[in-house]
């Protein structure tokens, strides 16, 4: 994002309203962010995850507020459940703090700015009046206000964890007090948890094992889930043939964190772009883009590049990045992305994935990612080079899907409402 785009979100939130008025008393309080709404339903914003657990409340007659996280911009009509959003009080807080920076210096500055963003989120826990607060990655400051309230706070996984993942294995395995911390991590599957178990229960929060929402949800569909039947009325099987249907999985920001040549595309690597294209004839390509790749002046670039360089071959993206993940899934025979979180869906359908970002080598700097798929066998790096690619293309479907690497025991995220209303919540 550039400097004119990081500007104009911050003036948008800095004379946007606050939605003090749209509050209201509820037992439950979920918060996500734009990043997590991969899904629109009913021309509505919809966080698979967050929005799942909301659908389980309201299923059971339980009242659920969703505020937005900052800097969101599905809010209100825009976003399911009409998310509030309470972008100019925290902008503010930014503001401040930059300016605090430069005369007391960064420590009073962190200090003073965790200080006040918590105060805004014990503003709003005191007029929804929560019994508990479920989010993804929620701040440490969301986090400080609910225990000094009383109120459990739990942190939902939405993508791989690692010990070395900046936010799980740095900042609140090590720096971050155990007074800032959610009572509780709420994981997709024991690979995951035990990442968590090294140090959380030490710092006194919990790991349980609850399965990721979106997929049990299709998996065990019901007939009553509107969401669930609409989605598969509206997208049938995208190919009708017999040839085999490799799934790359985009990521966005790959050019900030891990190749800033000017060569690159900012989309994939140049080595993939060319197997896409020699082998369109052979295979059906479904190119899945990131939530982020959909949005804005990050979408409108990625769909330069894809329109340019893959238009009338048999390459798909549109349906591909907006169907629900399992359903497109169910249609896959192969997986390739750099380091994307499908790597893990993938594998509980049994397809296998190549990794193409070097640094997950020995020695690179996320070289424990995806280990647990790796050593199973059904994830595999692969270096960036075309004939590399299309080897491991071709020894892969000869060998076949494997059997799903499920690990996440019997607990499902239902069951987890379930007991936490009836044990926290339950008047």
């Amino acid at each position: 994002m550039n400097t004119f785009s990081k500007m104009r979100i911050s003036l948008s939130a800095l004379f946007s309203r606050s939605g003090w008025k749209e509050l209201k008393i509820s037992d439950v309080l979920v918060v996500r962010h734009d990043a997590s709404c991969g899904y629109h339903y009913n021309g509505k914003g919809y966080s698979p995850i967050i929005d799942t657990l909301v659908d389980i409340c309201l299923s059971r007659g339980i009242g659920v507020q969703s505020v937005a996280a900052p800097y969101s911009r599905l809010t209100g009509d825009q976003a399911y459940n009409s998310p509030v959003a309470f972008n100019r009080a925290f902008i503010w807080i930014a503001l401040t703090g930059r300016i605090l920076a430069k005369l007391c210096g960064s420590k009073k500055q962190g200090d003073w700015v965790a200080l006040q963003r918590a105060k805004v989120w014990l503003k709003i826990l005191a007029a929804v009046k929560p019994r508990l607060v479920i989010g993804i990655q929620p701040e440490p400051a969301l986090c400080r206000a609910c225990r000094e309230m009383g109120i459990p706070v739990y942190d939902y996984q939405h993508g791989v964890l690692d010990k070395d993942d900046p936010w799980y294995g740095e900042l609140l395995a090590k720096s971050v007090a155990a007074s800032d911390l959610p009572h509780g991590f709420l994981c997709w599957d024991h690979p995951s948890a035990n990442v968590l178990r090294a140090w959380a229960p030490d710092k006194g929060a919990s790991v349980t094992v609850v399965g990721h929402p979106w997929f049990q949800r299709f998996k065990n569909a019901r007939a009553e889930d509107l969401l669930v039947q609409a989605a598969k009325n509206e997208y049938g099987r995208i190919f009708q043939d017999d040839k085999p249907v490799l799934l790359v999985a985009l990521q966005w920001g790959l050019h900030i964190h891990y190749y800033p040549e000017e060569s690159f595309n900012k989309v994939m690597c140049h080595a993939l772009e060319s197997v896409i294209k020699s082998t369109s004839g052979t295979y059906n390509w479904l190119l899945r883009l990131h939530p982020v790749q959909l949005r804005g002046e990050e979408g409108d670039a990625c769909e330069r590049y894809l329109s340019s360089e893959f238009s009338g071959m048999t390459v798909e993206w549109h349906r591909a990045s907006t169907m629900p993940l399992p359903l497109l899934l169910s249609q896959v025979d192969l997986h390739i992305t750099d380091m994307s979180t499908v790597v893990i869906e993938a594998s509980w359908f049994g397809i296998s994935s190549a990794l193409l970002n070097p640094f997950l080598n020995k020695g690179g700097c996320i070289d424990n990612l995806y280990e647990y798929e790796r050593n199973a066998g059904i994830a595999t790096i692969v270096p960036q080079r075309a004939q590399a690619i299309e080897l491991w293309i071709e020894e892969k479907l000869n060998v076949g899907k494997m059997f799903p690497v499920v690990d996440t025991g019997e607990s499902t995220a239902e069951s987890w409402v379930d007991n936490i209303l009836n044990c926290s919540i339950a008047r």
